[in-house]
């Protein structure tokens, strides 16, 4: 298995010379998704329809670009022309699994970043601390941020912004990544396999992800990191950079496991 960087690489290489194309098509993706959850009364149902065939629009695209096999963009529409009844269904499939599976770690990583602040909140602020154990006063949770202030030091408040991003990032992001590691793959499997039944996508991504989980999952950790520096910096505008750039890696990461695969080869 390629190590990370070498998937980094390789994504930049494949995007040299379709950057503004891709751009422009995962803008429209994104258009689309938000254009259709405005409408009214029917909106969100109807972006559930037609997400996953998008889904698979897109990973055509994707796969297209790293193939260099004249990516398109209305590669993104190619989801309503092959299998759009699987496409449908693996989405609907995926969505009770992937909530039920956020949400029990979502709360899980929320438990446990209370715990590291409850510990921080005792060595630093002691009396806040006390305050809350023995009173249940809520109101002290939020001295450590009333007193938030660079005039004595730098080091205590950078520590604690640092802490609510890396917590915000832990408890929001990082559940979510987890439930859908095992199914990652499954709308590129019927980007490819356009006659696959919707179930039968979502297992045989379940099997092409053992052994894979923690290598996509650190993965999505590095681009993380790497991202929200880029999307804050740049005011959200660098999320026309970090779609693409996202699924594209993804593609590479799918073929390869893919090839690994047919080769019988073991995970690094």
């Amino acid at each position: 298995m390629i190590t990370i960087n070498e998937l980094i690489s390789k994504t930049f290489q494949a995007l040299k010379g379709n950057w503004l194309q891709a751009i422009f098509v995962f803008f429209i993706y994104n258009f689309l998704l938000a254009l259709v959850q405005a409408i009214p009364g029917i909106g969100g149902f109807l972006s559930l329809i037609i997400s996953g065939p998008l889904a698979v629009g897109i990973s055509i695209y994707s796969l297209n670009i790293i193939k260099d096999n004249f990516p398109k963009a209305e590669n993104v529409l190619d989801g309503f022309k092959y299998n759009l009844g699987n496409g449908i269904l693996a989405y609907f499939i995926l969505i009770p699994i992937i909530v039920i599976v956020g949400l029990f770690f979502t709360v899980i990583f929320v438990i446990f970043n209370f715990w590291i602040f409850l510990m921080i909140l005792s060595v630093s602020y002691s009396q806040a601390y006390e305050a809350f154990t023995s009173t249940t006063d809520w109101a002290a949770l939020l001295t450590p941020f009333k007193l938030l202030s660079f005039e004595l030091g730098f080091i205590e408040p950078t520590l604690l912004i640092l802490f609510c991003v890396v917590s915000f990032c832990f408890s929001i992001i990082l559940p979510w990544i987890i439930a859908t590691l095992p199914f990652a793959m499954t709308f590129f499997i019927m980007a490819e396999e356009t006659s696959i039944d919707a179930w039968d996508a979502v297992q045989k991504s379940w099997n092409m992800m053992k052994g894979y989980k923690l290598k996509y999952l650190l993965l999505n950790i590095v681009l993380i990191v790497f991202f929200i520096p880029l999307i804050l910096c740049t005011f959200f505008i660098g999320l026309l950079w970090v779609f693409p750039f996202s699924m594209v890696i993804s593609a590479i990461f799918y073929q390869q496991i893919k090839i690994n695969a047919s080769n019988n080869l073991t995970v690094d």
